[in-house]
């Protein structure tokens, strides 16, 4: 087993309501996008992001380990400005659970959730 992570795969209850969120508002890139299977990767900058859609899983793994999303905290590279990217993200109507905060080990945070309730968190460091 190596030391990295090569993927990320969400399961999501709403696959083309989810695609879009991730393509359309957070503009990242499909590299394969496979919809009679609800199957959509983008390319990040270190890794894969997958979607699968929640039949399709229950297909591969059987629905007795699947899980409602939101029992983990993805966090995005860090930003220059959370703050900006905040209103910029907000402004596509993106859903926010807490506004950008500066925490006390010197990070400051924000944090949103997609279509599904996953958490996502965006970030700086304002303190090294």
């Amino acid at each position: 087993m190596t030391n990295a992570i090569e993927w990320i795969i969400l399961i999501t209850d709403n696959y083309l309501k989810s695609k879009s969120f991730y393509k359309d508002v957070l503009r990242l890139t499909v590299v394969r996008e496979i919809d009679d299977e609800e199957f959509v990767q983008f390319k990040l900058n270190n890794c894969f992001l997958a979607l699968y859609g929640r039949t399709q899983t229950e297909k591969l793994l059987g629905q007795k380990y699947l899980n409602k999303a939101g029992g983990a905290i993805y966090t995005w590279a860090e930003s220059e400005n959370v703050d900006k990217l905040y209103e910029e993200l907000k402004g596509k109507g993106v859903t926010f659970i807490k506004p950008p905060q500066t925490q006390p080990w010197g990070q400051r945070t924000a944090y949103f959730t997609d279509p599904d309730g996953t958490i996502w968190e965006i970030q700086q460091w304002v303190k090294k």
